[in-house]
């Protein structure tokens, strides 16, 4: 395990140019599957495991590293496949959202590194699959599909909370009503969260689910206002993104907008689980307005008025 430690704790800190670190595993079956480490904290043997009566059975427990307690969740039951058998089991710490979680998995491969671009949105057949928790997929060398997994819907349907308890707080906003946003994210579950979001502060969306979509609409827009004599502000107002998407990532979807001249000004708040602070400096190194960790719709309320209201200079279409 200590060589598995030594490769999560190097990669956890890159951030390439459009590319990601792979951490590929099993359920004890053919199916190859994958996390990008950007999530990963640990890989370990199982430690000891205190059970929670009446728990929701794919919730296995709780493991305490280090003085944390930490819920232990059955990977493979939580994508519908049926119990894990825990035999020589290995266990993942990944952190989303500022909280850390355990999955228990059948075993794990390795880690690979490749350019976003050999990411693809998987077919519907396969995005509806597995519970729906399918959100990318890829191709290795020697012909393998690795299912890469959408965790923040996992993790949704195993904590469900009711839209009025997500979005307390959260009311039509005088400063934002009425503006338009571009969002790009691969999580179908993200896009829920943000757009119920955008509707509740009266703003309007366009929905992408990768930044190589997000950045050929932001040019089709700009190509549409030379020939008409608008700006991109007459189109959309800024751009929420996520990091991690198929075919291009919110990092070069960033800094393709940036070279542009003609989206020149356009806010981008980057939405994401990548918590830590290496991810929040690359995307300002590289143009980022603000950063927003999924999801705090407070936060990104805030982010949206401070960025995109009325007092922010930002033009605001008739």
């Amino acid at each position: 395990m200590a060589k598995w430690m030594a490769e999560i704790d190097q990669r956890t800190g890159l951030a390439g140019a459009n590319k990601m670190e792979l951490l590929m595993f099993h359920f004890g079956t053919n199916e190859t599957y994958g996390i990008n480490v950007f999530k990963i904290r640990e890989v370990m043997k199982l430690p000891p495991v205190v059970k929670i009566p009446d728990s929701d059975p794919r919730i296995l427990g709780l493991v305490n590293l280090r003085g944390e307690n930490i819920a232990l969740v059955d990977l493979k039951q939580a994508i519908g496949l049926g119990p894990l058998d825990s035999v020589g089991a290995k266990l993942i710490i990944a952190e989303y959202n500022d909280n850390k979680q355990g999955f228990l998995v059948g075993g794990v491969d390795r880690i690979i590194r490749m350019s976003w671009e050999r990411i693809q949105i998987p077919p519907p057949m396969v995005q509806s699959s597995r519970q729906g928790a399918v959100t990318a997929i890829t191709k290795l060398e020697d012909g393998r599909m690795v299912l890469i997994l959408d965790v923040e819907k996992v993790l949704s349907e195993l904590h469900p909370r009711s839209e009025e308890e997500v979005l307390v707080g959260i009311e039509l906003n005088d400063e934002l009503a009425g503006k338009r946003v571009l969002v790009a994210d691969d999580s179908l579950v993200a896009r829920k969260q943000i757009t119920k979001t955008l509707e509740r502060l009266g703003m309007k969306y366009e929905e992408t689910q990768t930044g190589k979509e997000a950045l050929t609409r932001l040019r089709q827009y700009a190509e549409l206002g030379d020939k008409t004599d608008r700006t991109i502000f007459d189109f959309v107002v800024g751009v929420i993104t996520d990091i991690e998407m198929p075919e291009m990532d919110g990092f070069s979807l960033t800094k393709a907008i940036r070279e542009d001249s003609r989206l020149q000004g356009l806010p981008i708040l980057m939405h994401s689980s990548l918590s830590g602070q290496c991810n929040v400096d690359k995307g300002k190194a590289l143009g980022v307005t603000d950063y927003v960790t999924k999801f705090h719709p407070t936060d990104l309320r805030d982010k949206l008025v401070q960025h995109l209201g009325n007092s922010s200079g930002v033009v605001v279409s008739s």
